[in-house]
């Protein structure tokens, strides 16, 4: 679900119509790759690119306490229910850092901003039926050096998005029997 998510995000980095637009480059500008791998000469995947990084993954803490058992109408007359019992989904926010890594650093600029004009008009996607935001995300410069150090070190233009709410859920369901029925024996005890 998650590498679909930033599928979904690079497609619409590369909309032909209203994407990031290169003259002088055929193909994909904007790619899902790890950003830290700019620096290395056996990968010409981000060279020149824009490039879309997951940077960390949090559950969304206000769904977390959801029912485990999920009730549907079997009949209507008599009045009855089938119970399942199936794990909650995991509700998550993902980090994503978009970074140009453009041979002209005007060019850097110009992506970096048509990628905020871009998520701007179009904070909301969808995949699947199901919808998701992007949202711009804010962080402190102290955080930024942070990041950037982690992944060696070269700062390039980048904005960061905190895409919210990514659903994840287990395909498996167990039945579970209802108790339709109470039998109640009195005795006595002497």
């Amino acid at each position: 679900m998650i590498d679909n998510v930033l599928t979904i995000l690079k497609n619409k980095l590369n909309d032909p119509v209203n994407g990031l637009i290169d003259g002088q480059q055929s193909g994909e500008i904007a790619v899902v790759n790890d950003i830290a791998k700019h620096d290395d000469d056996d990968n010409s995947d981000v060279a020149n690119k824009v490039v879309i990084t997951l940077l960390n993954i949090e559950e969304e803490s206000t769904l977390k306490n959801r029912s485990w058992y999920t009730r549907t109408k079997s009949n209507e007359n008599p009045l009855q229910y089938n119970m399942e019992k199936k794990n909650p989904p995991a509700y998550l926010n993902l980090y994503v850092m978009i970074a140009a890594n453009r041979d002209a650093y005007d060019k850097s600029l110009s992506d970096i901003s048509k990628v905020i004009e871009i998520f701007q008009t179009n904070n909301v996607l969808e995949y699947n039926d199901f919808k998701f935001r992007a949202e711009l995300h804010s962080v402190p410069f102290e955080q930024l050096s942070y990041v950037w150090g982690l992944l060696g070190g070269k700062v390039m233009p980048s904005a960061f998005y905190k895409i919210s709410v990514v659903e994840i859920a287990a395909t498996e369901k167990e039945n579970i029997n209802l108790i339709d029925e109470v039998t109640i024996e009195s005795f006595k005890v002497d």
